[in-house]
């Protein structure tokens, strides 16, 4: 049954003017406050649309405002070390070109592996340099959940998800899925029940947690593994891999399920035996390449990186909470590791 419209006297919201049109909630703010990058044709749906939802003028008024005002969002990431973090800050610092001419500035906190106190010091610095939203790549705990908790600030979860229920909203992969799919693909090889090895950077991360319990819910019977923190240190999965190999610990397939794949390759001290990866940093399509690596699972770090900033531009506009947006599990081999 078709709803009826909103009326004048309630007014419509940019987001339920994007829905009706089937675009985005960027292309009709732009539209309304006749900004560039919207095509005249567009701009006049969006215009006629706004006024047969009833969108109220001193409601544009305030949202143009709400544009033009400064704003500083403060972002939190454990990329010391970890070149995965470089693309998601491609797509950060795109975004802050982007909507800089709406007063969108961007401080980025980078710390460095994922231990609890390291990660609340980086949040409290962001918070003492007076930013006015937060978008975080941090741990899932309760003393980061109490501290969040405890502040006004609107924040988002980036790359790896958050329990609290405060926040906005989250940028980033279905670990589980990603899991699973790993797991699919170990299936296809037709190997019988072995020993797997699988490195993971931190138990705190809920994408890593999550990640890791989607791949075993898949393993076929038979199959026997061992999990490691490695903190995402290539020369602590280097020690782990050196050490397992030559114990009488067997181990007959590796999963790096999180950074750290140089070292951990280079443990192996040049024994062969199928390894599998994440993501497509330079690191590991080369060693997709070489065959060190059979396949690895990508997850679009740019587009979180620029999602998380247009998505919280979007809320200090509009005051609607923004969608969550999960992005896809690319699978790459050695044909296609080079493909965008």
């Amino acid at each position: 049954m078709r709803q009826n419209a909103p009326s004048a006297k309630d007014g419509a919201t940019i987001a339920e003017i994007a829905r009706a049109l089937g675009i985005s909630r960027g292309t009709v703010d732009r539209a309304i406050h006749q900004r560039k990058g919207v095509k005249d044709e567009v701009r006049a749906k969006v215009l006629a649309k706004a006024e047969e939802l009833g969108y109220k003028p001193n409601r544009a008024a305030r949202m143009l405002a709400a544009c033009k005002a400064p704003k500083l969002i403060g972002v939190l990431l454990p990329s010391i070390g970890n070149p995965f973090f470089d693309s998601l800050i491609q797509g950060i610092e795109k975004a802050k070109e982007d909507y800089a001419d709406q007063g969108i500035s961007v401080v980025i906190k980078e710390v460095e592996g994922y231990d609890e106190n390291v990660h609340l010091e980086g949040i409290r610095s962001l918070i003492a340099l007076h930013v006015d939203a937060l978008v975080l790549a941090t741990l899932d705990t309760p003393k980061i959940s109490e501290c969040l908790g405890q502040t006004e600030l609107p924040f988002a979860a980036v790359n790896s998800d958050l329990s609290s229920k405060k926040k906005l909203f989250y940028a980033g992969p279905d670990y589980t899925k990603k899991g699973m799919l790993h797991a699919n693909l170990l299936s296809m090889m037709g190997m019988d029940g072995k020993n797997i090895l699988i490195l993971k950077g931190s138990n705190s991360f809920k994408g890593h947690d999550n990640l890791v319990e989607g791949f075993v819910s898949e393993l076929a019977e038979g199959w026997a593994y061992e999990i490691v923190e490695t903190g995402d240190n290539d020369r602590k999965a280097e020690e782990v891999v050196r050490r397992r190999i030559s114990e009488s610990t067997k181990v007959d397939v590796l999963f790096i399920s999180t950074a750290g794949a140089q070292g951990a390759i280079k443990g192996l001290s040049g024994k062969r035996m199928l390894a599998f990866a994440n993501d497509d940093t330079e690191e590991v399509k080369a060693l997709v390449e070489n065959g060190n690596i059979a396949w690895t699972v990508t997850q679009e770090p740019y587009r979180q990186g620029y999602e998380s900033i247009k998505r919280m531009q979007d809320y200090f506009i509009t005051g609607d909470k923004p969608e969550d947006l999960i992005t896809r599990n690319i699978i790459k081999i050695k044909q296609n590791i080079r493909e965008e």
